[in-house]
């Protein structure tokens, strides 16, 4: 019984050392956090669908669309888990403040996902307006959730929605509403 009681304890003492200890690395690492997300990679089954989503929908911008010839990009592979043995279509594409943020890449065999599939990524992307973004997405016959308004832990209040692209992507769409008192004093 004492030797059960002892590696229980033993258990939560270390436990405890590594919460410790990953609490410090962590403090560490927000006193020298230098990371930067370059871009999101999403797979497609249709890549003329998805850049017509991306770019009327959204409000994204091509910046760069082609085929890449098999055995070329030999990442591209083992990350995606894609025959690199066959051409592969993509593109590159651009939101005015973050150049060539989404690379949308074509694999054809791929499952859609469905409106009731887990979604593990979320790409979360901030809109002039919300209201024309969701009209524009209905066009689309894309999945739209409602509107919901929040407040951010700055104190600035937003509206957001997720929609679907055609290919199933999870997108949060976001706009920031502008702050009435500053509203107000640019039209004295």
């Amino acid at each position: 019984m004492n030797l059960i009681k002892a590696s229980i304890l033993g258990f939560f003492l270390n436990f405890s050392f590594s919460l410790f200890v990953l609490a410090e690395n962590n403090e560490q690492a927000l006193e020298d956090y230098t990371a930067r997300i370059k871009r999101i990679s999403l797979m497609t089954q249709n890549l003329e669908e998805s850049l017509n989503f991306f770019t009327m929908v959204i409000g994204f911008k091509i910046d760069f669309k082609g085929t890449l010839p098999p055995g070329k990009e030999p990442f591209l592979g083992p990350v995606f888990n894609i025959d690199t043995n066959k051409p592969i279509n993509r593109a590159l594409l651009s939101t005015s403040k973050e150049p060539r943020g989404l690379f949308l890449i074509e694999q054809k065999e791929m499952k859609r996902s469905s409106i009731d599939d887990i979604r593990s990524v979320v790409l979360v992307v901030e809109v002039d307006s919300l209201e024309k973004t969701l009209t524009r997405a209905k066009i689309f016959e894309s999945f739209a959730t409602e509107t919901i308004t929040d407040v951010t832990p700055e104190g600035e209040t937003f509206s957001e929605a997720m929609i679907l692209s055609p290919a199933g992507h999870a997108i949060l769409v976001y706009q920031l509403k502008a702050n009435k008192e500053i509203k107000n004093r640019s039209s004295l």
